[in-house]
């Protein structure tokens, strides 16, 4: 994972490419679903929860259809085991570097890290960051060139972009992605 996050190819290798390798990159994804996937509906048993539960569902596995799709049209599906797996080890990668940001920013001025500037510089170098380790996976993993890459990064935003859209235009007023990762703080404000 660190050496695919510093921009070491060779990181690529130790990571399998077998079916037992994808389900076990998936497997924690999935235990923090099923735990937030708890809370929400623990918190708040109606439908529309199950909606949000399933809806972040959707948002894990989406990118991974993306990405086999591409991987199949350009010829690389028998590299995608291996850099799907890769890819959901690395993105764990990118909550150290916020959690390295943010002590960074701490040690610097408390106050910036408190305030709406200091949100905006930390969620701004994760989602770079973020960005950049998606499309040097892919490059790496699929053996893609810089330009196709960049579309599957694209393709992986507009996705996820487009179902949280028609998630908002079906359930206007309803934030699924944030009441689903914050269950008892969305709880907490409907009772103020």
């Amino acid at each position: 994972m660190l050496l695919l996050g510093r921009g070491r190819a060779e990181g690529i290798t130790y990571f399998g490419g077998t079916r037992d390798a994808v389900l076990s990159a998936l497997a924690p994804r999935l235990a923090l679903w099923l735990v937030l996937g708890g809370l929400t509906i623990g918190y708040a048993p109606q439908a529309i929860s199950g909606v949000k539960v399933l809806f972040a569902l959707c948002l894990i596995l989406l990118p991974a259809v993306v990405t086999y799709s591409l991987a199949h049209r350009w010829k690389r599906e028998a590299l995608w085991p291996r850099y799907i797996t890769a890819t959901w080890w690395t993105d764990w990668v990118t909550l150290f570097v916020g959690l390295g940001v943010a002590l960074l920013m701490a040690l610097a001025s408390p106050r910036l890290l408190q305030s709406a500037m200091g949100a905006m510089i930390l969620n701004g170098v994760e989602f770079a960051y973020s960005l950049w380790l998606t499309w040097y996976v892919a490059r790496i993993g699929l053996l893609l060139r810089r330009g196709q890459a960049v579309v599957l990064v694209l393709a992986i935003l507009g996705s996820l972009g487009l179902l949280v859209l028609l998630t908002g235009l079906l359930s206007p007023g309803q934030r699924a992605w944030h009441e689903f990762l914050y269950p008892m703080l969305v709880q907490q404000g409907a009772a103020h």
